[in-house]
């Protein structure tokens, strides 16, 4: 009998982490840490095999360096990009040392895209394109005879930067499936129209002579947001003023810029071609960015709750200058309290009042409801699916929608649940 115990992403997006026990081991899929709260997988790592994950969110990979697994599996680019997640933790928390980035990178072995690996005699993966970030995987496994699909973070429309999600798998017992915008109700603008949104927002901004500030977070929408803000630019359906960026969102383009095979065929062809889709990477300059000239600053944290974005946020005090909140805003957040109205801020020891125009403008990585139901549909039929990594409503209705339109048993468990399978 295999079992399913789960430390994670059950009642709240908050962290991911799957514990697999069969007959000759366990492994863990994903070990996340709850950006909101920190909280962290309760796991003995003596006792796991390996550590096999999804991609390299905070919330999917963050609590790997608390701990001294064995063997930790990814693909490459999310190798890279892993170790640019601990560092900002690292810079922003304090929650773990130098020594325990370099001691979890230490036990990673990476592989590519449809790359069979065996844990033991009767645990054996895949990893496949999940379409969410780069090197992101959904994660094929059979465990003691058993054919077990985690999605991890899923998109199975195309994006600027990859392709979509692959749906094509052998047969499937168990589905284990994200649901972030799992509700009927979390049906989103087409991504043209978003782009659109953005573009007139920004355009408005800059006629007026003012600049734009653009949380994002470091590893996939930061890289979405420059796409779209250099081929406006370069079309000319924007007026060219500069893009300044700041972060660790420098070093994550670097690592899209390093892996063109797995990017979108059209952002590959057009770094072969010596264009650089991602536009000069300018490095905010406190002289050049709080100056009266228009510019875009396009900087992390998000949820505007850390790092170098804070100290844009002064900006705001004038009424020409505006921030686009590009993603989802966590409660106990600056981004949240910008989010709904708030008339000042206290990032530092001074309040700021804002007066300039706060807009949020959702761009995801994630599938919406149609998106997901779309791939529950293009995959082959599990006997029986588990709903997971959503808040309980998404959770709950996203397993209702499997129920009513295929008739698949499905599960909604919460943290601490262990499932046999």
């Amino acid at each position: 009998m295999v079992l399913l115990k789960f430390h994670g992403g059950c009642q709240q997006i908050g962290m991911s982490c799957v514990e697999v026990e069969s007959q000759k081991g366990k492994i863990l899929l994903d070990c996340g840490l709850s950006p909101d709260t920190g909280e962290i997988p309760k796991v003995d790592d003596k006792s796991i095999d390996a550590v096999i994950i999804s991609h390299a969110h905070l919330d999917h990979c963050g609590a790997l360096p608390f701990y001294k697994f064995k063997k930790i599996y990814c693909t490459h680019p999310t190798a890279d990009l892993m170790f640019i997640t601990w560092r900002d933790t690292l810079n922003l928390k304090k929650a773990f040392g130098e020594e325990d980035i370099q001691n979890a990178m230490s036990s990673v072995e990476c592989l590519n895209y449809y790359e069979e690996r065996s844990i033991n005699d009767n645990i054996k993966f895949k990893f496949y394109n999940a379409g969410h970030i780069l090197g992101s995987a959904s994660i094929y496994l059979e465990v003691d005879g058993k054919k077990i699909l985690y999605t991890g973070d899923i998109n199975e429309n195309v994006s600027r930067t990859l392709l979509s999600a692959d749906t094509d798998f052998d047969e499937i017992d168990v589905l284990i499936v994200e649901s972030t915008y799992g509700s009927p109700l979390d049906v989103k603008p087409a991504r043209k129209t978003l782009e659109r949104q953005l573009i007139e927002e920004i355009a408005e901004t800059i006629e007026n002579g003012g600049k734009v500030i653009i949380p994002v977070f470091a590893i996939g929408r930061a890289q979405e947001i420059l796409l779209i803000l250099n081929n406006y630019m370069r079309s000319g359906n924007l007026t060219e003023v500069p893009i300044y960026t700041d972060g660790s969102l420098i070093h994550a383009t670097a690592v899209y810029m390093s892996y063109t095979n797995w990017l979108n065929p059209k952002i590959k062809n057009m770094i072969e071609n010596g264009i650089n889709p991602f536009g000069e990477i300018k490095k905010a300059d406190d002289n050049l960015v709080f100056n009266k000239e228009p510019c875009i600053i396009v900087s992390t944290s998000g949820m505007v709750q850390g790092g170098p974005i804070l100290k844009y946020l002064k900006l705001l005090k004038d009424p020409k200058n505006k921030l686009i909140l590009t993603g989802y805003q966590a409660e106990g957040t600056i981004g949240r309290e910008l989010e709904e109205g708030a008339e000042e801020i206290q990032p530092f020891k001074n309040k700021i009042p804002i007066n300039g125009k706060v807009v949020k403008i959702e761009f995801s990585a994630h599938g919406d409801y149609n998106s997901l139901v779309r791939y529950i549909k293009k995959i082959p039929k599990p006997e029986k699916a588990i709903v997971m990594h959503g808040e309980r409503y998404q959770a709950l209705s996203f397993a209702m929608t499997i129920w009513k339109t295929l008739k698949i048993p499905t599960f909604v468990p919460v943290k601490g649940t262990v499932l046999p399978i």
